[in-house]
């Protein structure tokens, strides 16, 4: 790095630090105060390169690589006041923009409504409207969902159920990614580094599949490295007319940070972490990036932190600054989702996840000066991106760990926890070597994967769970519907034990599952024949080696994760006709469906459904069923077998926001829930249902085998910050955490908020405009979500010490 990037090597330390505060708390504001908008130069500049006549006989790999470059080429390149690392996701300065070779149409098709909408409104121009729309009639038959099916009448049939979103959704039909990449090769070799290996490899190969996918890696970085010389240049000429000296030397070291990376290799702190932004800027443009996520940047950027702090070319104050700079960088972008899209995955996250500590390959402790700086930027920050994911070990030091509980007690979301003993024995157990366990990241929301060895597909699919229930007891219908949408199974008049229920419910899930499996399948042979991705490829282990894209299994892991929503829902109803039907024999089955399919209207009945003992309390015979359910549903993910890039299928519970919109689908149901009711979050117990107390509750959640779900979990808890802001509280809020995580606990993250700040945001939102709230394993702004979403986080229980 030249040293005229320091600005302030020779200024006291007081002064490093007033500089950097000032600095980044004038970047996030500038951030938080952006309107939220749509961009449409992504989408037009693809679309442009597919019309044109002289790209139609390429292969998909040249014309992805092509198409991508192209982007790179022609996009907005801006550098915002006071900004030390650049790059732009889009034309503005907070906005999204939709992939129309994907799922992109549904945005697309709303777009004259999406300034205007209630939820998550876009700002976007109406010539930019018309723009976008025209564009409609050339994907209409190129998209994942027509050409992931042999006829029409089968895409529309994907595509009508996909806008619904009421048995599954696919998300893998918006984009593969879910990825962490291998930044810390982009960051050392370059990408003049990854051609020079693929031209070695070229000389010793004839095979004409691995040559067409190296000439593609090779378009893709150079596209990237010419992506870094735009900034280079933009960077200079501001420079040339910039008055301020510091400001113009600023200019002129981004300038020639940018000519150097990421075409080479980084020599510096700070230009490994300029040629990590413009390597994820640039994943964004190939494949749908929201979920791609830096991973364990405290690790690979170690060492360059600690050679320039030794030869005195950076302090610690400076290191801060600049990460601070990349963190406020990835709140830049935001999804843009049509209605459905807003309804599954609210809040205008991007899910890009920095892991924290853990331990390296070896198993030792791999906390360092920069996972504590991370964790001050975590506290300091609240934003909504990056999304901070901690891990802890049974050797984590105490003064991180400390750090960690402390932060619970800021305003607005914590990073959540994640428990390495329980999490590198779930990825051993399903074919990770121990080396890659241990150096995990979570994706996404809590996905544990190999950083920069695994196209795992984490969010590959949302599974309704308790619509199971539904069909179950209405012979495949949903209550009051004579559509046949599950298996035909037997009537509630013969079922005449719980066992005959349970098949009838088991047969269901088969059913489902089957179906979502056969759907997945398709949209993976899509990506491999029609949306390969040269440029992600290039930045997982394998593929080069291989001379395989990794949407046709080149990455060294391969998987597809299975989440299931509302298993909590979907045990106390089991429970409850267990007990309300077979047990006390106060209703009979056929009784029990007529109350269900009138909404439970006899207040009688739907007191008694909601008095039986639920899961959350510590209560065996409640938490038995929802260890039950989760084993059955693991069971059944295991049972779908390979997917077509030879990985197996892994199970996860978590919901992004598809527990409200599932539960608006469903009809009532056994455990007294009404219809249309949202569905409690990932693991926890349904809203209201624990009673008892956090301890209790924690005790429930010990009794899961957690390792059956390798795809990862996410547990929400509320918590009363006023019972734990005392030392003894925080104490006590530590130790409660241990013994969680000495149980097996698998993953945890807390809203520590008063409930009247929540009610207060809900009814003026002014008053609290960037509150952060846990949604689901990420954050994002409580006046983001739906007014649904924000009742139901109003709703989860408030835990006291």
């Amino acid at each position: 790095m030249n040293a005229k990037v320091d600005i302030s090597q020779d200024a006291k330390t007081t002064d490093v630090t007033l500089q950097s505060e000032n600095r980044i708390e004038f970047l996030k504001k500038a951030v938080q105060s952006e309107t939220n908008g749509a961009c449409i130069e992504r989408p037009m500049l693809w679309t442009e390169y597919y019309r044109n006549k002289q790209n139609k006989d390429k292969t998909a790999n040249v014309q992805i690589a092509e198409a991508v470059s192209h982007v790179l080429k022609h996009k907005t390149v801006r550098i915002y006041e006071k900004e030390l690392i650049v790059g732009n996701f889009t034309s503005k300065r907070v906005a999204g923009f939709c992939y129309p070779e994907f799922g992109g149409i549904e945005a697309m098709s709303q777009v004259f409504t999406m300034p205007t909408r209630k939820v998550n409104p876009l700002e976007i121009s109406l010539k930019d409207r018309f723009k976008l729309f025209s564009k409609i009639p050339f994907w209409f038959n190129k998209n994942s969902a027509t050409l992931a099916f042999d006829g029409m009448k089968d895409a529309m049939r994907f595509a009508k159920e996909q806008s619904e979103a009421l048995q599954y959704q696919i998300y893998e039909a918006g984009g593969i990614s879910h990825i962490a990449p291998n930044y810390e090769k982009i960051v050392n070799v370059g990408a003049q580094g990854i051609i020079d290996e693929v031209e070695a490899l070229e000389k010793i190969t004839t095979d004409s599949e691995k040559l067409d996918f190296y000439k593609a890696v090779k378009i893709s970085m150079n596209g990237m490295a010419a992506f870094g010389d735009r900034y280079a240049a933009e960077a200079s000429r501001m420079a040339s007319v910039e008055s301020d000296p510091l400001r113009k030397q600023e200019l002129l070291d981004i300038a020639a940070t940018c000519s150097r990376v990421p075409r080479l290799g980084a020599k510096s702190f700070y230009e490994a972490v300029q040629s990590m932004t413009l390597a994820h800027i640039c994943i964004f443009m190939e494949t749908f990036g929201e979920t791609t996520c830096p991973g364990r940047i405290d690790q690979f950027l170690n060492p360059f932190y600690e050679k320039d702090l030794a030869a005195g070319v950076i302090s610690r104050e400076k290191a801060k600054e600049i990460l601070g700079a990349f963190c406020i960088k990835l709140c830049e972008t935001i999804p843009m989702h049509g209605e459905v899209g807003t309804s599954t995955l609210g809040g205008l996250t991007s899910w890009e996840v920095v892991t924290i500590g853990g331990q390296d390959k070896d198993g030792n402790d791999a906390t360092n000066e920069l996972s504590f700086v991370l964790l001050e930027l975590a506290d300091e920050l609240r934003m909504r991106q990056p999304n901070f994911h901690v891990r802890i070990h049974e050797n984590t030091p105490k003064a991180f760990y400390d750090e960690v509980i402390r932060i619970n007690f800021g305003p607005g979301s914590a990073p959540a926890m994640y428990n390495d003993e329980t999490i590198i024995e779930s990825m051993t157990d399903i074919g990770y070597s121990l080396e890659d366990a241990r150096n995990y990241v979570a994706i996404g929301c809590v996905e544990p994967t190999a950083p920069g060895k695994t196209l795992a597909s984490t969010d590959a699919a949302m599974y309704n769970m308790p619509l199971a229930v539904e069909l179950a007891l209405n012979e495949g219908r949903q209550f009051g519907s004579k559509k046949q949408i599950g298996a035909k199974t037997r009537p509630v008049s013969e079922m005449k034990t719980m066992e005959d229920v349970v098949a009838a419910y088991d047969t269901q899930v088969k059913h489902q599952l089957g179906k979502l499996r056969s759907d997945l399948e398709a949209v993976e042979k899509f990506h491999a024949k029609h949306h390969p991705t040269p440029l992600s490829s290039a930045l997982l282990e394998g593929c080069v080696e291989s001379g395989v894209c990794s949407t046709k299994g080149g990455a060294v892991y391969n998987f597809s994760g299975i989440q299931g929503c509302g298993m909590a829902a979907t045990a106390d109803s089991l429970h409850c006709i267990e007990k309300a039907v077979f047990e006390d024999g106060w209703i009979s089955m056929e009784e029990l469906v007529v109350q269900l399919t009138d909404d439970i209207s006899d207040e009688k009945i739907f007191t008694k459904l909601n008095a039986i003992d639920k899961f959350g309390n510590d209560i065996p015979e409640a938490d038995k069923w929802m260890v039950w359910v989760g084993e059955h549903y693991s069971d059944h993910i295991k049972a779908l077998g390979k997917n077509t890039r030879g990985g197996n299928h892994n199970a996860g519970v978590y919901s992004n926001t598809s527990h409200t919109h599932f539960g608006g689908l469903v009809g009532a149901l056994p455990n007294g829930r009404r219809a249309g009711e949202t569905f409690a979050s990932g693991f926890a117990p349904e809203n209201g249902a624990d009673k008892r107390g956090t301890t209790a509750l924690l005790n429930s959640m010990n009794k899961i085998n957690y390792k059956n779900f390798a795809n990862g979990i996410n547990f929400n808890i509320k918590l009363d910050a006023s019972s734990y802001e005392c030392d003894d509280g925080k104490s006590a809020l530590g130790s409660l955490y241990k013994v969680f995580f000495k149980r097996d606990g698998m993953q945890v993250q807390a809203n520590m908020l008063d409930p009247k700040i929540l009610i207060e945001a809900r009814d003026n939102p002014e008053l609290h405009p960037n509150l952060l709230i846990r949604v689901s394993g990420y954050s994002a702004y409580f006046n983001d979500l739906s007014p649904k979403m924000q009742d139901e986080v109003i709703s989860r229980s408030s835990n006291a010490a």
